[in-house]
């Protein structure tokens, strides 16, 4: 029963390679289904992540003893009325608008403030001048910190350059590194090498 999962996965696979390359009468509505199957199966799998959600944080509130039991009563609290005033009035409402505007972007606020915190923190630990290598990183920090002061004008080319140069070519190795290795796992997968769905 495995090599049925792998045909087909190797099968689909191939055919919307090919639809995304080539036109061809018989391609392209097939290349167009896979992908719709693809954006449901998608929209399923977010429904099934969303339930299970709501049913661990149930399950935490039934059992009483657990910690963070009030939090969980908080996140189903605040899905309820979010589910009931965007079913009841729909997205683009003034009601979901007060609701993103007053309370998400606030949040997502906080937790950005939040996360400067551990970013300092985790920058001071990795950049400790131990070796030359760390010391140039140090350098970089300091000066592209440092440019952002306007007191500090004679740094701003000096920060334009490292924000160019050398973070921009790191970006695209990264991006370049991701790119192949992307392309490595899917034909791994299309040739049968790798087989997550048949296990």
């Amino acid at each position: 029963m495995k090599w049925l999962a792998t045909a087909i996965a190797i099968a689909v696979g191939l055919i919307v390679l090919l639809d995304f390359f080539l036109s061809h009468p018989l391609l392209d509505p097939l290349g167009a289904a896979f992908r719709e199957w693809a954006i449901i199966l998608t929209a399923f799998a977010l429904i099934l992540g969303l339930l299970n959600l709501l049913l661990v944080h149930l399950l935490r509130i039934v059992r009483r003893n657990e910690a963070g039991a009030g939090y969980s009563a908080i996140v189903l609290l605040t899905f309820g009325i979010v589910a009931v005033f965007g079913l009841w009035f729909g997205l683009p409402s003034a009601p979901m608008t007060w609701i993103f505007d007053n309370l998400y972007v606030p949040l997502q606020g906080a937790f950005f403030a939040l996360v400067a915190f551990f970013i300092a923190t985790a920058a001071y630990r990795a950049l400790r001048a131990r070796n030359i290598e760390t010391t140039f990183m140090l350098i970089a920090a300091l000066v592209v910190l440092l440019g952002q002061i306007p007191l500090v004008g004679a740094l701003a080319d000096a920060r334009e350059w490292i924000l160019n140069v050398p973070s921009t070519a790191g970006v695209r190795g990264i991006l370049l590194g991701v790119a192949l290795g992307t392309i490595a796992t899917g034909l791994r997968l299309i040739v049968g090498m790798d087989r997550p769905y048949s296990e």
